[in-house]
């Protein structure tokens, strides 16, 4: 059986209500915790892009080129 793009979107929808309310439950301070380890997740994956886009860089270039990509923003 194919699942329908209607039946995709009410998946999408229940998943986005779903993060709505729990967002709206959390306190300010976890809202404000929770900003910090999204920021420190996106940096971890953007690191892990710069070692497979810059293979030869050592631990020291790699920091410069997020330093560099954070300053972009």
């Amino acid at each position: 059986m194919q699942t329908t793009s209607e039946q995709i979107m009410q998946e999408a929808k229940a998943c986005y209500d779903t993060k709505v309310a729990q967002a709206r439950r959390m306190s300010l301070a976890e809202k404000f915790l929770a900003g910090a380890d999204l920021f420190e997740d996106a940096c971890s994956w953007t690191m892990m892009g710069i070692r497979n886009q810059f293979p030869d860089f050592n631990a020291e270039e790699q920091q410069a080129e997020l330093r560099r990509r954070l300053e972009m923003i």
